[in-house]
């Protein structure tokens, strides 16, 4: 450690000695070992010497308290090592290691060449470290490993599990972690549901939390740009979150290697806490050391010409000088010419050339390892190079003696490059995948796991063997199981170019196309059809009209998803299932999501109401999950206008009590069914579901499910009357790293922070926050509604009523072309009428408020009633106004509609002033103060104000103005004030524990308070 810093630093041993005030001697000591724990005021002078920040210095001292030496010097590493040269390096890997230990987690990411001492430099580093300074775990990426599930991740935490005993895996994967198990194959874990694999990677993040709780620990990669997919999904994610963790991150690849992981590997390199190393070529001074030591001293132009040749790159050196020992060939100028002769075609010349003298038997079983790739079983490698197994391990050893394999077991090739040098010399492209075929074949008959023998079938070409569908499907499910989709679909494409029959087509067409759903909607749409055509079962149909519905519903192709469904529909209808009900039961569940999708779109509406009510008159009790489904999606038809509140009502609560929540895995319609108990001012019903959503999505990761629920629970709130202090940008890490708010949940968020900016007389933010959205015609017209109203104010508090009033026709004549007749949500007639008569067309606002009084009593709220009351009461004036204002009084005094309360009052109030009946307007108007005050709506409180003191009443002061926060801190608050602790709140908003951290200071400080329980009581 020392020899580290002291060269970073650029002393000499005798600079260093005087600068601490020690001897030169004692400084060499303590560089080789052989003065073991010198005293911390040694220590704190070499620290001082050096000039070392915090980390360092942590670091130095750690290495002291262990008494060890960290790196060997450069004059002792092995000439083949690579490492020579590489001091920079371990400084910064030194360094990165003390962050950890300090709980500054952080990445260190080795970009080089092949051939550059990746490998040795992360083994050097690595081999230094005691468990009780930081623990490593090691894995290492295979090119025929690229296929499997989570193979580096299973590496990295196998161990980690290993010594952590029973009880210690237990807590490791407890909470949070449990899906963790399924990535590991834990024996006993079931298969993941698809909802739940969205969250696998938040899981195993969390299994690292109670990793990292033990102690610091450093996760090293090497050969990462082999690493599959799904392993490098999750260490993109992890590297996204390490900032509080004691967790250091250690990758090493070659650069832009052009698989499908490299985009996942630059978004790594672009994290701020991510150290970026590059190995350079090694300098003259390096490879003259090395050519000294395998030859003699080297004199100038041979030295100039070794690293010309190879480029100064490690292994090719090492190659080079190997052969050139082995022909006795001396390192002087006039040699030079034989070193030139190398240039380009090193490996072919130094490691294949000795390979190509030996006899059949050791080319035949190169050709096996070859294919078989490292770690191979000499059983497996002897029969299909045709050995017997003692004889393959003897001719190993020749390998091993050529440099074909490194020493020693298991079995491996003495690098990347020398593998892929044999291949290019020894097989050509039809043997390798004939190679294949065969490995796959004596793999399978030897026991080996499905996955090891799909991922040579990958490599094969079409066979026409039976059996290799089988196995290639049998991989997919296990994979399945463990939340890997893209290595699922790989397996089922490569099984589909085999000659399968027409009925073992269908089936694997359904099962691609389901995975493909998690990662690719458009090959799903393609599969998911081709399904349709080819399958015969009419239960497989109808999975496969489900899914393809689901695939052209996010494609926002309704009407096809809607003819899709209705089609699979009357083809269960014509199925005979002996009596059981087994086909109405699935029958309900597709009839329930062709209502979801139908009633999104005004384009499909008319299709799903026809639908509806055919379904209305089934009169559905909720006896089975299918119709509880039924009865939910029903609801979506009671809030467009067609049924009453009661009725709508009555339908959740068949569908809640029938077993809604346990039949609807997606959680879907029991958002669908909060929404509507929204709609019904059931708020604490609805507040419920959304909870059960939010704490779903916690347990599953979905940063969906938890934004969703987040957005619905603010709603809730706005329907009260509350007017939330809250800023646009939604304050989550994730909507700014790995994913933004979905379409709809963002429109809805920016419509109630629109509603409540006005309603603080913020327009300026308002219209900002308000601007029409690039997704807003996609996004279904129940969501659109709000978001219009919402605009309509805008432009009403900006003083253009006929622009507002312009907005509100252009809805309302869309919404009578499809007959919505709806309050549930765009009470759009009665802002229309109070437009109508601010620009004096009194007639117009007589007839939109008096039809949407009709309308309220038919939906039969007292928030609809009461409003509708307001508005026509304003516009009636006299007495049959004031009348009518006391009604809306009345009635939203039973709602929890508390602005719309003040509203009432303030309304109310005025009309009782222009009536001279003073007292009684004095108390209508202090009533209206009172509520807008504590709704926040300054907007009205302000109008109140004006009204009091023009009756003589000198109002109260407004309250100081709130300081706004994000809707994740409002949450946060929340949680806090409900008891949760930092960690129960990580686990509950998906954030990390540093992020608890952080977004607690960042709300004190708006609010102006400095503790955790000050903020608690004070939100």
């Amino acid at each position: 450690m020392l020899l580290v810093f002291r060269r970073a630093a650029g002393l000499t041993q005798e600079e260093l000695a005087k600068a601490a005030g020690m001897a030169a001697r004692s400084i060499r000591d303590l560089e080789r070992g052989r003065r073991v724990r010198p005293q911390r005021r040694t220590v704190q002078m070499l620290v001082s010497a050096l000039g070392l920040g915090d980390a360092d210095a942590a670091a130095l001292l750690a290495a002291s308290r262990s008494g060890r030496q960290v790196s060997p010097p450069a004059d002792d590493c092995a000439v083949g090592s690579g490492l020579f040269g590489r001091q920079d390096q371990l400084v910064v890997l030194e360094r990165a290691a003390g962050e950890a230990r300090a709980g500054r987690g952080g990445v260190v990411l080795v970009r080089a060449g092949a051939g550059m001492g990746k490998t040795a430099l992360l083994d050097t580093w690595a081999g230094g470290r005691q468990p009780q300074e930081i623990l490593v775990v090691s894995a290492s990426g295979a090119e025929l490993e690229q296929g499997f599930a989570f193979a580096v991740l299973r590496q990295l935490v196998e161990p980690l599990l290993a010594r952590a005993g029973d009880e210690g895996r237990a807590r490791l994967l407890s909470g949070p972690a449990q899906l963790a198990s399924h990535a590991l194959r834990v024996e006993g874990t079931g298969e993941l549901s698809p909802e739940a694999s969205l969250g696998l990677l938040h899981s195993l993040y969390w299994l690292m939390v109670h990793v990292a709780d033990e102690g610091p620990v450093a996760l090293v990669v090497d050969d990462v740009h082999w690493a599959d997919a799904p392993s490098v999904r999750w260490l993109e994610y992890l590297a996204r979150r390490l900032r509080g963790l004691p967790v250091l991150l250690v990758l090493a690849g070659r650069p832009d290697n052009g698989a499908g992981i490299e985009p996942m590997l630059e978004r790594i390199a672009g994290q701020p806490n991510c150290r970026t190393v590059g190995l350079p070529g090694l300098d003259i001074d390096s490879v003259s050391h090395l050519v000294r030591a395998s030859l003699g001293p080297g004199e100038p132009r041979f030295v100039a010409a070794c690293a010309s040749a190879t480029e100064s790159n490690p292994l090719l050196l090492h190659e080079l000088l190997r052969t050139l020992a082995d022909n006795q060939v001396r390192a002087t100028d006039d040699q030079a010419h034989l070193v030139e002769e190398f240039r380009g075609r090193i490996l072919a010349r130094t490691v294949v050339k000795r390979l190509a003298d030996e006899p059949e038997p050791v080319l035949r079983l190169a050709r096996a390892l070859v294919v078989l790739g490292d770690e191979a079983t000499w059983t497996v490698a002897a029969e299909l190079a045709e050995l017997g197994e003692s004889t393959a391990r003897e001719l190993g050893g020749r390998l091993r003696q050529i440099g074909v394999l490194a020493p020693g077991e298991p079995v491996r090739f003495a690098h990347a490059l020398v593998r892929t040098a044999v291949a290019e010399a020894v097989l050509g492209p039809v043997e390798l995948a004939a190679g294949h075929a065969r490995a796959a074949e004596l793999l399978r008959r030897d026991g080996a796991a499905d996955d090891l023998v799909a991922a040579h079938l990958l490599l094969a070409e079409p066979g026409g063997e039976s059996w290799w569908v089988d196995t290639l499907r049998e991989a997919a499910r296990a994979t399945r199981g463990r939340g890997a989709p893209e290595v699922t679909s790989a397996y089922l494409r490569r099984a589909l170019r085999e000659p399968v029959s027409v009925d073992e087509r269908g089936p694997l067409l359904l099962e691609l196309g389901k995975d493909e759903m998690q990662i690719d909607v458009g090959a799903a749409k393609h599969h998911l059809t081709q399904a349709s055509t080819a399958l015969a079962d009419p239960y497989a149909l109808a999975e496969a009209a489900s899914l393809l519905a689901s695939a052209l519903f996010l494609s926002h192709e309704h009407e096809r998803a809607v003819d899709t469904l209705a089609r699979a529909v009357d083809d269960l209808g014509q199925t005979d299932d002996g009596g059981i009900g087994l086909a109405r039961e699935v029958s309900w569940f597709l009839q329930a999501q062709m209502l979801l999708i139908g009633y999104d779109q005004l384009s499909t509406l008319p299709a799903a109401r026809r639908h509806a009510r055919r379904l209305w008159d089934h009169k559905l009790a909720g006896d089975t999950p299918g119709e509880c489904m039924i009865l939910a999606a029903l609801s979506a038809s009671a809030t467009t206008g067609e049924a009453s509140a009661q009725v709508a009502n009555d339908l959740l609560d068949r569908a809640l009590r029938g077993g809604l929540v346990a039949a609807d895995t997606s959680h879907m319609l029991v958002t669908l069914a909060g929404l509507a108990f929204v709609a019904t001012d059931r708020l604490d019903d609805a507040v419920a579901l959304f909870d059960r959503v939010g704490d779903t999505g916690g347990r599953w990761g979905s940063f969906l499910m938890v934004s969703s629920a987040m957005t619905w629970q603010l709603l809730v709130q706005a329907r009260r009357g509350r007017q939330l202090p809250l800023t646009a940008d939604f304050g989550h890490p994730a909507t700014t790293a790995d994913q933004g708010l979905e379409p709809r949940v963002r429109l809805s968020m920016a419509t109630q922070v629109g509603e409540s900016l006005i309603e603080r007389c913020d327009l300026t933010s308002a219209t900002e926050v308000l601007t029409a959205d690039a997704d807003f015609d996609r996004v279904g017209w129940t969501w659109q509604g709000p978001a219009l109203l919402a605009r309509s104010r805008l432009h009403a508090a900006r003083g253009n009523p006929a622009a507002a009033l312009a907005i509100l026709h252009e809805y309302g004549a869309e919404a009578n072309r499809v007959h919505v007749m709806s309050l549930a949500y765009v009470p759009w007639r009665s802002r229309a009428a109070l437009l109508h008569l601010t620009l004096g067309q009194r007639t117009d606002a007589l007839q939109l408020a008096t039809e949407e009084l009709e309308l309220a009593h038919q939906w039969g709220t007292e928030r609809a009633i009461g409003v509708a009351s307001r508005c026509l009461g304003v516009i009636q004036g006299g007495h049959r106004g004031l009348a009518l204002l006391r009604e809306a009084v009345a009635v939203l005094k039973r709602s929890p509609a508390r602005l719309e309360l003040a509203r009432a009052h303030y309304g109310l109030g005025t009309a009782l002033m222009r009536s001279r009946e003073v007292d009684e307007a004095r108390q209508a108007l202090t009533q209206a103060l009172h509520l807008a005050d504590a709704c926040g709506s300054v907007l009205l409180a302000g109008q109140v104000r004006g009204a009091l003191a023009t009756a003589g009443v000198r109002p109260k002061p407004a309250p100081p103005a709130a300081p706004s926060l994000s809707p994740t801190e409002h949450r946060l608050v929340e949680l806090l004030r409900a008891g949760h602790s930092d960690r129960q709140i990580a686990q509950a908003l998906l954030l990390t524990p540093h992020d608890v951290t952080a977004l607690i200071e960042q709300a004190g400080r708006k609010l102006g308070v400095s503790s955790r329980t000050e903020l608690a009581s004070k939100a």
